[in-house]
């Protein structure tokens, strides 16, 4: 089980540039070490895919354009150390006309370089796919805390400081405004009467409320919501029925973590968790391998890349699965170019779903058409 404290978020608006935005597109992908001496040692190897980087763009007949696109990716050289103090098992950094977007996140990636109309995604498919990723909730009246997960990885996401650390905290900054309202300085001397609806424990369950709502705002502002991935609920019975009632997230499973989820690390929350999520996960992808051989040799389905790659092309792929990809860094830097590549931005840009399948006896790709 890797704990990844530095994440960032594959959102629906990188997925809407990387398959809209004009290119050249520059994608530099590289492994990170989390502690140790290690974390500064991919600064090093970093200035040197960009040089890499540099000359593929030459080669590829954009040499006038590298500054215009490498300074942006450059500047993470300058004066950020804390940036490369603070990685997860790989970093992803993409380069266009225009755009930068840096992802630190939690698998492992290969040393390379890529240069093309397009940016490369075949490493990032794993987490691109809709069924190899989930969120984990864990939340109390007294702490509340929002971790990305996949089977063997936890990281912990950033909710923004403008979300309250507990109820106290609402019930603190509410009170401070009630009081500024309600003064005599500001009443003319009148004094300030509240009556409860139940006393002193229906004010505080208003209070876990006004939070819980707060907290349902900023995790929808962390998820997407237009990203399929499955939320885990880790909180008490009471607690995840009030939750569900402000809460909008489509996708949080009805099964949750029971119980209170504060003194419970990342690695026993996975624990926890993983079950709830890989039975959601899971569920449908024995159905679609046995689909896809029913429907194979019937025109409906290939696992021929390039008759897969034309029907993505022309938006006939509903359903694309990718053989998992091992990914073994071995400090060699590479410019690379990978035929999946097109297909899986041409089966994303056309509504088609991406899955990555864990068996290494399957086929590169194989695909189910519309028509």
């Amino acid at each position: 089980m890797k704990t990844i404290p530095n994440t960032d978020v594959l959102d629906s608006s990188f997925v809407e540039e990387a398959l809209n935005h004009e290119g050249p597109w520059v994608s530099i992908f590289l492994p990170t070490h989390r502690t140790g001496r290690e974390t500064m040692a991919a600064l090093p190897q970093y200035q040197n895919l960009l040089k890499l980087a540099e000359r593929a763009l030459g080669e590829a007949g954009h040499g006038d354009r590298a500054d215009e696109l490498l300074e942006p990716a450059r500047a993470l050289l300058v004066d950020n150390r804390d940036f490369w103090r603070n990685q997860s098992d790989g970093l992803a950094v993409y380069a266009a006309p225009g755009l930068l977007r840096v992802f630190r996140l939690p698998i492992e990636l290969p040393d390379e370089v890529a240069v093309g109309d397009a940016p490369r995604l075949r490493p990032l498919a794993m987490l691109l796919a809709q069924t190899n990723s989930f969120y984990v909730l864990a939340l109390s009246p007294n702490a509340v805390r929002l971790f990305e997960a996949t089977q063997s990885t936890i990281g912990e996401l950033d909710l923004g400081e403008d979300t309250p650390a507990s109820a106290e905290e609402v019930f603190t900054d509410r009170d401070h405004q009630t009081h500024l309202q309600h003064s005599p300085q500001s009443r003319g001397g009148d004094q300030a009467n509240f009556h409860g609806h139940g006393g002193d424990d229906n004010a505080e369950e208003i209070n876990v409320e006004r939070f819980f709502r707060r907290v349902a705002d900023a995790v929808g502002k962390v998820i997407d919501r237009t990203v399929v991935h499955p939320i885990v609920l880790a909180t008490a019975e009471g607690n995840q029925s009030l939750y569900r009632s402000v809460s909008k997230h489509k996708h949080l499973l009805e099964d949750f973590v029971q119980g209170n989820p504060e003194r419970l690390s990342p690695e026993e929350l996975h624990a926890q968790a993983w079950p709830l999520a890989e039975k959601v996960l899971t569920a449908d992808e024995t159905e679609l391998i046995e689909r896809f051989g029913a429907l194979k040799g019937t025109g409906k389905a290939s696992d021929d890349l390039t008759l897969v790659g034309r029907a993505a092309a022309e938006g006939r792929v509903e359903s694309l699965l990718l053989r998992a990809r091992v990914s073994r860094p071995d400090g060699q830097a590479d410019v690379v170019q990978d035929e999946t590549d097109p297909v899986i931005a041409d089966t994303l840009r056309n509504g088609g779903t991406v899955r990555v399948v864990e068996d290494d006896q399957a086929p590169e790709v194989r695909a189910i058409f519309r028509y």
